[in-house]
């Protein structure tokens, strides 16, 4: 006599059941995981080279001092230069960079004229080729200057009522402002830097001319 075999499975365990669902449960939190790692990474990159920017400009401002260019008072520069009328002039403007100091606002104006060259550092003047040419500024010449007229025109653009306003303040005032400008050197860089704060930026009269 033969015995009898049956092919049904045995019935699942309530526990071999609940370890099937968290495995399922695992795969799928690791293939969302996957899916956002690209985003979060691209996220990160932005920010990061955004950080690394604003870190690389800190030292501009003390760079136009060593410079030669006149040291501009920029605690409470943002405050003085939204008090000024929107129709400002530059000669306004200076006097909110250069508070009670006439001789810096009338050299940095001549600067902005064209009038006159900026003046050099001692540094600077020593610094020449074996041949009578020019070397390249040791101390930022060149750069901290631009800086100085930058923060003119970023500063000429504060004006409350304006459409920059709001873009120059997001991005962390006047002075960042301008030391973003100069440090990104373009239009394109500027706009990777600043994300949609930039437009409005670069089209205000002048700061291509004196930031880039």
């Amino acid at each position: 006599m033969f015995s009898s075999r049956t092919n049904s499975a045995a019935p699942i365990s309530v526990q071999a059941r609940g370890t099937l669902r968290l495995g399922a449960t695992a795969a799928m939190t690791a293939m969302l995981l996957g899916a956002l790692a690209p985003m979060a990474s691209a996220s990160e990159a932005q920010h990061a080279r955004v950080a690394e920017q604003k870190a690389a400009v800190v030292g501009l401002g003390a760079a136009a001092a060593d410079s030669g260019a006149p040291r501009m008072v920029e605690k409470g520069l943002d405050e003085r230069l939204a008090a000024l009328p929107a129709d400002r002039t530059m000669e306004q403007v200076l006097e909110a960079m250069y508070p009670g100091d006439p001789s810096a606002q009338k050299t940095v104006l001549a600067v902005l004229n064209g009038d006159v060259e900026p003046a050099r550092s001692r540094a600077d003047k020593r610094a020449v080729a074996p041949a009578g040419r020019p070397m390249m500024a040791r101390s930022g010449w060149g750069t901290a200057w631009k800086y100085t007229k930058c923060v003119a025109y970023v500063a000429a653009a504060f004006v409350p009522a304006g459409t920059a306003f709001r873009a120059i303040k997001a991005l962390g005032g006047v002075k960042t402002t301008a030391k973003l400008l100069v440090k990104a050197g373009n239009s394109d860089d500027f706009l990777k830097i600043a994300g949609g704060a930039a437009a409005e930026i670069i089209g205000v009269n002048g700061i291509k001319d004196n930031c880039f």
